[in-house]
């Protein structure tokens, strides 16, 4: 789904297993985020078809972080010419709790190796300028990814509309999530773009959804 010049949102619909929301920034980015689960990506790649885009463009992939319902695609590209990034944070708390997480998920660790490590500040791709927020509390190496031109903020298990991500995870803290949330709130976004759940849209409506996590969501973390 377009939602803007360059932007499109591929939001999970699936009611009887898991999967991650992904997003796309188009030309000149050919920016791919959470591919998710790897069965599905042949679904996901027609959806794009679908907007009349090409798999085949895609030219780099980040990963919000690391657990299997975001990551586990990334492994079809990191055998090929795509670079695949992640927070050098939660690359290393990959390495360290990966494999018993993949276990707890029921599913198999992939092998893989990042052709990028994020860390937080500016990120240009293909001159285009975006913003790194290493925003942990939902996992250690949690990153937002903001565009400034479009307003839009990919924000994987941050935030979702009126919820959050969860805590009880290993590297999961309340503390710092309630501290990256409020750091996202500051920006201008028109574009709130969750790993989960729907996305929000307009000003206004991110600002409310901020607002009702604060009163509602923040006394139960």
């Amino acid at each position: 789904m377009k939602l803007c010049d360059g932007v499109y949102a591929y939001i999970w619909r699936g009611v009887f297993e898991n999967n991650c929301n992904m997003y796309y920034f188009g030309e000149p980015l050919n920016l791919l985020f959470d591919p998710g689960l790897a069965r599905h990506l042949d679904l996901r790649f027609e959806n794009m078809r679908a907007d009349g885009l090409s798999p085949d463009d895609i030219k780099t992939v980040i990963s919000t972080h690391s657990h299997p319902d975001h990551f586990e695609g990334c492994a079809h590209f990191m055998n090929g010419k795509v670079p695949v990034g992640m927070h050098k944070d939660e690359i290393a708390f990959l390495r360290e709790v990966g494999p018993q997480f993949f276990r707890m998920m029921g599913m198999e660790f992939p092998a893989f190796s990042f052709g990028m490590e994020l860390e937080e500040g500016p990120l240009t791709i293909n001159g285009v300028d975006l913003e790194v927020f290493l925003t942990p509390g939902h996992s250690p190496g949690s990153v937002c990814v903001y565009w400034k031109e479009k307003k839009a903020l990919v924000c994987g298990d941050l935030i979702f509309r009126e919820s959050v991500g969860r805590t009880d995870f290993p590297g999961g803290d309340s503390a710092k999530l309630k501290e990256s949330i409020e750091r996202m709130a500051e920006l201008d976004i028109e574009f709130l773009l969750p790993g989960h759940m729907d996305y929000v849209s307009g000003a206004a409506e991110v600002k409310k959804n901020f607002d009702v996590i604060r009163r509602y969501v923040f006394p139960m973390l």
